[in-house]
């Protein structure tokens, strides 16, 4: 699998994830606070983390894999169906392409 179809991958699992746990979309209400002692994450973070962590344990990726596959998915959008299979379709270029400016319409 190329890194474009597996960030789109993710990417569908992402949504699926958010459908069958409302509460981790990004602006649903508030994670609880607490938890064991240590450095704990809360808000949009704890949202991200669980669903990178429950996608890394299901896939036995690493959760940077998986974050780093979120991340350029929702930076490229539908953009992903036209990289893969071309010389662009790698992580390196996939993040340069995700840092470059929107053409002025």
């Amino acid at each position: 699998m190329t890194a474009a179809q597996r960030a789109k991958l993710v990417s569908r699992r992402k949504a699926a994830y958010e459908i069958v746990h409302p509460e981790t979309k990004h602006g649903a209400a508030p994670a609880k606070k607490g938890g064991r002692g240590g450095k704990v994450a809360r808000g949009k973070d704890a949202k991200f983390a669980s669903f990178v962590s429950e996608t890394a344990a299901r896939t036995g990726k690493s959760s940077r894999s998986v974050a780093l596959d979120a991340t350029r998915a929702k930076a490229l959008g539908s953009d992903l169906d036209r990289i893969v299979g071309t010389s662009l379709d790698k992580g390196a270029e996939m993040d340069a392409l995700a840092q470059m400016p929107s053409p002025q319409k």
